[in-house]
């Protein structure tokens, strides 16, 4: 039971530990009145001075974990691990940002360091709230995740965790009125450069950091091969163990898989160690991409396929393994 309670925790985390309280669908959001945050800059250049100034202290991790910052979730391909902490603001629909306090810090490992490698600012939203006007002018891209449906996702076939889980959420978050169970969220590159941009929703520029690559070899790269370079990182074929299990998938499936993910990140481990010129790094990893992810789609059936994009961030499925931040 401890084993399908991590699981489950891996899932719904982000949702949980940014207070995403929710209640019957079809209940309004709970009054509150907004949020009083100090004045803002008011154009983006400063938005982004602001917060970066902000994290500044927080590219030493033993200085976040001293600040109260604590990891949920994996190492997200593309993205990293994310941090929350509890003295972080809880922006509901209607709050202003304070710019200089993102809800959550992203780490992974470059180089044999925890590297901070973005932040995201996460805003609870009830049925029928918009998307946040966040930042100045109109770069900044929003996604949403529905806590609700993930938590239905991962426990379809297991109802016994489905009443532990509703049970929980009963006592702890629908009791309080609020069904503010949307996560709109929206990622800052400001610690690293992104390819994409600032606010794009993945940054295809970290597992080439991750593998030691030249800075710039993303350059002229798709996200396809960024997404089979990652597969070659230390936990570029782990990461797949949470979204199998909202699969539920077989231990056959599962081996099938894993199968899939060793020979391709084999593969892209074998051209690397030839000192390959950006081009051959860019087709190694979108090959190795190809290769694994057709087998993803064949090995899992079309509902076990579903379960999965209920969990995927909004407009943003990339296809195995990308569920969700």
């Amino acid at each position: 039971m401890t084993k399908h309670w991590r699981r489950l925790a891996a899932v719904a985390g982000a949702a949980i530990v940014t207070a995403s309280c929710v209640a019957d669908p079809g209940s309004p959001p709970a009054p509150r009145a907004p949020l009083v945050v100090p004045p803002q800059p008011a154009t983006l250049e400063g938005q982004l001075a602001a917060l970066r100034a902000a994290v500044e202290p927080y590219r030493d991790i033993a200085a976040a974990e001293r600040a109260g910052w604590r990891p949920f979730g994996d190492d997200e391909p593309l993205m990293g691990q994310h941090y929350h902490s509890p003295g972080a603001p809880d922006y509901v629909h209607g709050d202003p940002l304070d710019f200089s306090r993102p809800n959550n810090l992203m780490y992974t490992e470059i180089g044999g360091r925890r590297v901070l490698t973005g932040v995201a600012y996460v805003v609870r939203l009830g049925d029928g709230e918009p998307l946040p006007e966040g930042f100045a002018g109109t770069q900044d891209r929003w996604h949403v995740h529905d806590f609700v449906r993930a938590v239905e996702a991962a426990t379809e076939d297991r109802p016994l965790l489905r009443w532990l889980a509703n049970s929980w959420l009963d006592a702890h978050y629908r009791g309080r009125g609020d069904n503010r169970g949307r996560l709109a969220m929206v990622h800052a590159w400001v610690t690293l450069p992104n390819p994409d941009g600032v606010f794009a929703d993945y940054n295809r520029a970290v597992p080439y950091l991750k593998l030691g690559l030249p800075e710039g070899s993303w350059e002229g790269g798709t996200m396809a091969a960024a997404r089979g370079l990652n597969l070659a990182t230390t936990t570029g074929c782990t990461v797949q163990g949470g979204t199998l299990w909202v699969a539920n998938a077989t231990p056959e499936q599962t081996r099938e898989i894993a199968r899939a993910c060793a020979e391709a990140a084999t593969r892209v481990r074998a051209v690397l160690s030839g000192r390959p010129d950006r081009r051959a790094i860019n087709q190694a990893g979108e090959a190795a991409w190809r290769d694994f992810d057709a087998v993803w789609r064949r090995v899992l059936t079309p509902q076990q396929q579903a379960r999965i994009a209920a969990l995927t961030e909004h407009g943003s499925d990339h296809g195995a393994g990308h569920h969700h931040h």
